[in-house]
């Protein structure tokens, strides 16, 4: 279940499905990824399907793990006892 959100805005796309920050062509994929992340219990879940490509964070995001969204754009995040904590898009390179 996602507690909580790096990016305030982001919080608010979850809520809405729109946000001016979100491109639109992003929008369904990245609320079907958000969904994902909500119903995940286990690291396992987010692991399927492979186009997600979660990966551990290093350096100063030691601790996060990340999901492939779309091109370059990437949801970071801690999971923790099946909690998703300090949820963000970034957009990588």
């Amino acid at each position: 279940m996602i507690k909580t959100f790096a990016q305030p805005w982001l919080e608010e796309f979850w809520h809405s499905g729109k946000h001016k920050r979100v491109p639109s062509e992003l929008e369904a994929r990245l609320l079907r990824k958000m969904d994902m992340l909500n119903r995940a219990v286990a690291r396992k879940d987010l692991q399927a399907p492979p186009s997600n490509r979660l990966h551990a964070l290093h350096g100063d995001r030691e601790g996060q793990r990340a999901i492939a969204v779309s091109g370059s754009w990437r949801l970071c995040f801690r999971f923790e006892e099946g909690n998703v904590f300090d949820l963000e898009l970034v957009q990588y390179h």
